[in-house]
């Protein structure tokens, strides 16, 4: 069994003995008779630190036992060093404290229960089992926020199962019994059984943030971050207002508005770019029907476009073969790319899938489809026209049977 010195915050190292190591996945495991590293559980990412000259990466408990996953080993029966880097340990306490404090805030206001908790170096979200609208959200950002600002001293205490029935908390554990059980009492509106650690007064969270929320299973998802990590956010956040802003040449209070303003000018503009794309090609369809040849009852156009997307030689093949009867090949060209588009009309028999493998094996190119219709694309190359001479010269032969 190890001691668990982690839960004295005042506690920063400490001296062990070493029980056992042995070789796992990354390293060593090494188990001592008491530490100061707090291994992973209850939502809450493990401490790292080090074991002498062994850098800890990982703790985790198996049967009250904590085993350090560490860099090198080291020998059983030899005393060491123990210490946790304090940074991480202080980021750690500060997202699981500040999770009391969302997660109490949210069942005495909206009486929303807290029903996932996870932590991540990068980031911490808790599921609420209801769903709050923005209004709700910023109220409980803002009451979290006074709990912080008024620095309540956490209070930790151990209990049994038998006094435990006799407590009122928000949330109880399932599965707890015997004599070591920890009730914590968070910034003076959250109670609940934990195994964390926890800032020794809500004051030390420093701040909460609410970065992120989403509908999630009927309820709310909300992403957070505490002390430097939403320090770090509201960097971020008015660094890129500020560079929005000046973009947009108006002050941080109005980019929102420059914005809306642009996006709709660009809805406008692609309106009318799609206005007048469809007009340009069907002036284009009805050139190149005028140029074809006729095959039998049966026009045959081909053509190499040049900066055409694979939706708009699609449109052009779809204009040709709907106003004639026409087999329809349309190449385009876009930068290193070609595509391709393989049409036929109503009540022609040509196979536009055969066709289409017949062009993939002079192109090198890849595509397929259906009898009516075809597409696909190649690498750019040079000698296109006269490729493309070559395969009119093919496609008239199978027109012609």
């Amino acid at each position: 069994m190890t001691k668990k010195l982690y839960y004295d915050p005042k506690l920063k190292t400490c001296s062990a003995a070493v029980l056992d190591v042995r070789e796992a996945k990354g390293g060593y495991e090494i188990l001592l008779d008491q530490t100061v590293i707090y291994p992973e559980g209850g939502g809450q990412l493990s401490d790292t630190g080090h074991i002498g000259t062994a850098r800890v990466s990982y703790a985790r408990e198996e049967k009250n036992q904590i085993w350090h996953l560490a860099d090198r080993p080291l020998t059983p029966g030899e005393r060491a060093d123990v210490s946790f880097d304090t940074v991480s340990r202080l980021d750690h306490t500060q997202q699981h404290t500040g999770e009391h404090i969302l997660s109490g805030l949210a069942k005495t206001l909206f009486d929303a229960v807290n029903v996932g908790f996870h932590m991540a170096e990068d980031y911490v979200t808790i599921d609420l089992d209801k769903p709050l609208d923005e209004t709700q959200i910023m109220q409980l950002e803002a009451e979290a926020n006074r709990a912080v600002q008024a620095n309540v001293p956490t209070v930790i205490r151990i209990v049994n199962d038998r006094e435990l029935d006799s407590i009122e908390i928000r949330k109880r554990a399932k599965g707890l019994s015997g004599e070591d059980i920890r009730i914590v009492w968070c910034g003076g509106v959250d109670s609940c059984t934990c195994c964390g650690t926890h800032c020794e007064t809500s004051g030390e969270v420093g701040f909460i943030k609410i970065t992120a929320h989403m509908n999630y299973k009927g309820g709310t998802r909300l992403w957070f971050a505490c002390g430097m990590r939403a320090v770090k956010y509201a960097w971020e956040t008015a660094a890129l207002a500020d560079k929005l802003a000046r973009r947009y040449s108006t002050k941080q209070e109005n980019v929102l508005e420059a914005v809306v303003k642009q996006g709709d000018e660009l809805a406008a503009l692609k309106r009318e770019l799609r206005l007048r794309t469809d007009a340009l090609l069907s002036y284009r369809a009805a050139d190149l029907l005028a140029k074809a040849e006729n095959i039998g009852e049966t026009k045959l156009v081909v053509s190499t476009e040049e900066g055409f997307s694979m939706q708009e030689i699609k449109l052009l093949a779809e204009k040709i073969c709907t106003a004639e009867k026409t087999v329809t090949v349309i190449l385009s060209e876009v930068g290193e790319t070609v595509y391709y588009q393989l049409w036929r009309s109503a009540g022609v028999t040509l196979s536009m899938r055969d066709v289409s493998a017949a062009l993939n094996a002079i192109l090198g190119g890849k595509g397929g489809g259906r009898d009516d219709a075809a597409q696909g694309s190649a690498k750019a190359q040079e000698g296109l026209k006269e490729t493309l001479q070559q395969f009119e010269a093919y496609m008239k032969q199978r027109m012609k049977g």
